[in-house]
């Protein structure tokens, strides 16, 4: 293309030189060299160039010119640009006053236009001219042809990515200021003013650390600041106010890298102070609930261990009378009532002790056959019942006090189940991914007005906290349980245990 302009500036013209209808011996060798070079030229260009004469009409055109067209050379030469159906009549007839335009003295610049493709492809073309002279006079024009879609492509997502990122710049819901690489202010929006109270003319061009950081956290901004350079930063921390007041914000900030190159930085400033009082609250409040809970256990224990022992005297003393006094059967009778209200009360403090104990335990993986084999060692009398222990191998994710569990469903089959003569308990796969472990006797069973008050608390013929306690702990667990017995035949109570407990780990594992 250099070698053109030369040409163009010089007045010469390849084109006007290999047609020139003087064609001397002296000057043919030098003609034939210099066709060759500017064919070579021609052909080789990296853009394509459509030779036209001042009429309109295609004299030469190069391979580029081909490929971009989408047009084979014989398609195209000898015709007017305006008839290969490139392009539109309008553009023709803008290109035809660009042409007659390059006869003036001050040549046009270049400029684009689109076109359509054979294939019906639509492409974008930037489009530059030199024109071209024989003996001095104008014969025709040279285009310089560019294909520049993708490149246009390139500046309208890059046009669409810089919008969306003002757009959620000024309108981010957070403080949010734009750095160069060096953390100088390039820009702040509406909400870093609001709470930061600076505008940008006040602080634009100022290192951010000089401006909103206190001395006392100036290392640390240094160090959030290496943390920035490498990749995204979170982090709490206290900023200061024009008026030199605190404010709580979480930071989070990112390089801008473009096309591998870091081009500045982004802060966001979320100011957390409600957060912060709320959880400085919460903080004062489960301190205080943990003050009164460990004095309550303290007086609980106190109180439990001092009446357990009063008790023991009573039903000791219970005893003794009872032995001196076995011929009067009325007061037998209040002392058993009086012996029954200290197992009761004794019961009630057992519950209060396990109630306080709901998850205190890290839950694990606990045997299940052993386990309930631990309840069943607990009582010395069945009453000729059959026990049958079918769960072996199975292992379920939960505490020590899966034993009372058992020992309390085996005591109200022992107590209220009238002619029991098996429990037993077992498990089997439940869909979607459940296990059913069941605990079943073949008593009396449940009645239907009975079961749907049945682990309410203070229901039932006892103290009323056996089987409300069951269901809490089952709660505890992340379980579910249901009595599915029917009445007449047995109770049945079966516990549903999901494959995945709460915090991601197996629910349950069979060996």
């Amino acid at each position: 293309m250099l070698a053109l302009q030369r040409a163009d500036d010089k007045g010469a013209d390849f084109q006007a030189i290999l047609k020139d209808d003087y064609r001397s011996k002296e000057t043919r060798p030098a003609l034939k060299e210099s066709e060759e070079k500017f064919r070579g030229l021609f052909e080789k260009a990296s853009d394509a160039l459509v030779y036209i004469d001042l009429s309109g009409r295609i004299l030469d055109v190069n391979g580029k010119a081909e490929e971009l067209a989408g047009l084979k050379r014989k398609e195209i030469i000898g015709k007017s640009f305006s008839n290969i159906g490139l392009i539109s009549t309008e553009n023709a007839s803008m290109l035809l006053s660009r042409l007659k335009n390059k006869l003036l003295p001050k040549s046009t610049t270049g400029f684009e236009l689109f076109i359509t493709r054979k294939n019906g492809e639509k492409r974008i073309i930037e489009v530059n001219s030199t024109l071209i002279r024989r003996n001095k006079m104008p014969v025709g024009v040279l285009a310089i042809l560019r294909d520049i879609t993708e490149r246009k492509k390139a500046e309208e997502a890059l046009r669409e990515s810089q919008q969306k990122f003002e757009r959620l710049f000024r309108k981010n819901p957070e403080a949010a200021v734009c750095l160069s690489p060096d953390f100088h202010v390039l820009d702040i929006n509406p909400r870093f003013t609001e709470l930061f109270a600076y505008s940008l003319e006040e602080i634009k061009g100022k290192d951010i650390d000089d401006v909103i950081v206190p001395d006392e956290k100036m290392e640390e901004a240094k160090m959030l600041n290496g943390k920035a350079e490498k990749g995204y930063v979170y982090f709490d921390t206290v900023r200061r106010r024009k008026d030199g007041s605190l404010v709580s914000v979480s930071i989070s900030a990112a390089p801008l890298v473009v096309e591998d190159r870091l081009i500045g930085n982004v802060a966001l400033y979320k100011d957390i102070s409600e957060l912060k009082s709320a959880e400085a609250a919460a903080r004062e409040t489960m301190e205080k609930l943990a003050g009164m809970n460990e004095k309550l256990q303290v007086v609980g224990k106190l109180i439990r261990h001092d009446v357990r022992n009063k008790l023991s005297v009573i039903t000791g003393n219970v005893f003794l009378v009872k032995k001196r006094l076995p011929d009067h059967p009325e007061v037998l009778e209040y002392l058993d009532d009086v012996d029954a209200a200290c197992r009761q009360i004794v019961k009630i403090f057992d519950f209060a002790r396990n109630y306080e104990m709901l998850g205190d335990e890290e839950l694990k993986y606990v045997d299940v056959a052993e386990t309930f084999e631990k309840a069943v060692s607990q009582f010395s009398d069945f009453g000729g019942a059959r026990v049958l222990n079918e769960c072996h191998g199975l292992e379920v994710l939960s505490d020590s006090l899966l034993a009372r569990l058992f020992y309390n469903l085996i005591e109200n089959s022992l107590k209220y189940g009238e002619r029991v003569s098996q429990i037993r308990v077992h498990y089997e796969k439940a869909v979607p991914e459940q296990l059913r472990l069941i605990y079943e006797d073949d008593g009396v069973g449940i009645s239907a007005a009975e079961r749907p008050n049945l682990f309410k608390e203070g229901h039932g013929r006892g103290t009323g906290y056996g089987l409300y306690l069951i269901k809490k702990m089952i709660q505890v667990y992340g379980w579910t349980i249901q009595e599915t017995g029917q009445p007449g035949k047995g109770a049945e109570f079966a516990i549903t245990i999901p494959k995945t407990s709460r915090d991601g780990k197996e629910g349950y594992r069979i060996k």
